[in-house]
C-alpha cells in the first residue's frame, strides 16, 4: 500500500498525531453528567440524612448550591447549606464524588438545586427533591 505524498510531509506527519485528540475531544467532557446522589431523586426516609452525595461522571466543581424546603408549613424556606471555598471564595468542593454537610432537617419535602462547572468549561445545572416523614409509631395491638 503506497502512503499518500500529503501525509509523509511534516504537516502531514502533526496533522496524524493530533487527529485522535480532534476526535476525540467533542466526547471527553460530552458526558458530564450526575450518576447518583444520595439521597436519591424522590427518595422518602424516616431519617433525615446528614450528608448530600454527588457521584458525577466527570470531575466537576460545584459552584452554587440551594436547599429548599417545598412542603407546608414553611415552603420556599431556604436551608443553609455550606460549599467549602478557598481563601477567594472560590468552591473547593471539586471532584466526581463531592460529600457535602447537611444541617438537621426536620420532616418534610426538600429540592435541591445545583450547578456544577467541568474542566472543559460545561455547566450543569440540575435538581433532585427528597423527603423526610416522621417515623410511624407502632400501633399498640388489643390484648
Amino acid at each position: 500500500m503506497k502512503i499518500p505524498a500529503f501525509l509523509q510531509t511534516s504537516f502531514g506527519k502533526f496533522v496524524l498525531a493530533i487527529l485522535p485528540w480532534i476526535c476525540a475531544a467533542p466526547y471527553v467532557y460530552a458526558h458530564v453528567g450526575l450518576a447518583k446522589t444520595v439521597p436519591d431523586h424522590d427518595q422518602v426516609m424516616e431519617q433525615a440524612p446528614t450528608k448530600i452525595v454527588f457521584q458525577f461522571m466527570a470531575q466537576v466543581t460545584i459552584t452554587n448550591l440551594r436547599l429548599e424546603r417545598t412542603s407546608e408549613p414553611r415552603v420556599g424556606e431556604r436551608i443553609e447549606v455550606r460549599l467549602p471555598r478557598n481563601s477567594i471564595g472560590q468552591s473547593t468542593a471539586f471532584g466526581d464524588n463531592i460529600v457535602l454537610d447537611l444541617p438537621a432537617l426536620e420532616p418534610g419535602a426538600y429540592l435541591v438545586t445545583y450547578q456544577a462547572v467541568s474542566i472543559g468549561g460545561d455547566v450543569l445545572v440540575d435538581d433532585f427533591a427528597f423527603s423526610v416523614v416522621a417515623p410511624q409509631l407502632p400501633v399498640p395491638q388489643p390484648l
